[in-house]
């Protein structure tokens, strides 16, 4: 006689049974339930936070697990033959989410439970899996949405808050960055700023071929300036020398900077040309106490070579008197402005 069909299991669920056992091992199965629509996949999350509250887990980080788990739940579901049997199993210190041969950590708990709280845990969700009180699966369905919700939003204005946090780093250590490469006195790049800004502009005006020039500048007599008027007058002088030279270039583009005492010097991204009117600009501005050397980059220059030649200008500006600028490309003194 051939077996009843309603008795016999089909040979592919066995099979997903046997292997469901296998890979049990020593688990303990606090809930199993067949899911065959939306409301059994909600009630069986809600038991599943529910489990994990009982155990001492955490609720938050096993919700926002459980939302993506219901996800593919619902995917399997949707391609599955017959309905999907899933489990709460709690092994070791882990608490599981069984269904279709795959094994999903839900939360890690505090520690391991005892055999009586496994016990009662058990029972207590087995029996409440096993009612069909339509109220009872409709009140289960809406708890479970709000908390599904609540969880979310925890999760959002966590998100949120660590999103503002991070933004208020980022702006500290923006404004970290800019103080330890600003000059206190001027509010010019500094020495060490500087160093870096020239040789990145090196490299990258070599790669891209773009013209860069190199402006060092010197405030003649500065000492005299000091001894005569007061640290303070000179101070205020310096000030006004980082106002001039700011006004000459542009803020977004070109990089003034303070070497220290009265040595100031430009990374002015332009040609040669341009270099010249920024410099009777600050000539001007300073009313020609200002000694200046000038260097274009050439295709064979290094950070090195570039200072060096903008550096062999202004010893040449000096040489010639003190109050203008020299190009190095020239050798040839232009008389910036006369005295008054």
């Amino acid at each position: 006689m051939s077996a009843n069909p309603c008795t016999e299991p089909h040979p592919r669920a066995a099979a997903t049974t046997a292997s469901l056992e296998a890979a049990r091992g020593t688990a303990n199965r606090v809930l199993a339930m067949t899911l065959m629509v939306e409301p059994d996949r909600r009630r069986f999350a809600q038991f599943a936070i529910d489990a994990v509250q009982a155990a001492g887990g955490n609720v938050f980080a096993a919700a926002v697990r459980l939302d993506a788990i219901l996800a593919r739940l619902r995917h399997a579901a949707a391609a599955a033959v017959e309905p999907v049997r899933a489990e709460i199993d709690i092994e070791e210190e882990r608490l599981l989410l069984v269904w279709n041969g795959h094994r999903e950590l839900l939360d890690t708990l505090p520690g391991k439970l005892l055999p009586t709280q496994l016990s009662a845990l058990g029972e207590r969700f087995q029996l409440a899996g096993e009612t069909t009180d339509p109220e009872l699966l409709r009140r289960r369905n809406h708890e479970i949405s709000a908390e599904l919700d609540r969880a979310k939003a925890r999760a959002a204005a966590e998100l949120a808050e660590l999103e503002t946090a991070l933004n208020r780093k980022k702006t500290e250590l923006q404004e970290s960055i800019r103080l330890a490469e600003t000059d206190s006195l001027t509010g010019l790049l500094n020495r060490g700023a500087y160093d870096t800004r020239l040789r990145d502009a090196v490299a990258r005006c070599l790669r891209q071929r773009e013209p860069l020039c190199l402006i060092v500048l010197d405030l003649d007599k500065f000492k005299e300036i000091n001894d005569t008027h007061g640290h303070q007058f000179g101070d205020e002088h310096l000030r006004r020398m980082a106002a001039v030279m700011r006004a000459a270039v542009r803020g977004d583009v070109d990089f003034p900077c303070r070497m220290g005492g009265d040595e100031f010097v430009i990374v002015l991204f332009a040609e040669m040309a341009i270099a010249h009117r920024v410099a009777q600009q600050i000539l001007d501005g300073m009313e020609g106490r200002t000694s200046i050397g000038i260097a274009t980059l050439q295709s064979q220059d290094s950070p090195t070579t570039l200072v060096t030649r903008a550096d062999a200008a202004l010893y040449e500006a000096k040489r010639l008197g003190r109050g203008r600028w020299v190009d190095s490309d020239s050798i040839k003194p232009e008389v910036a402005l006369e005295r008054a």
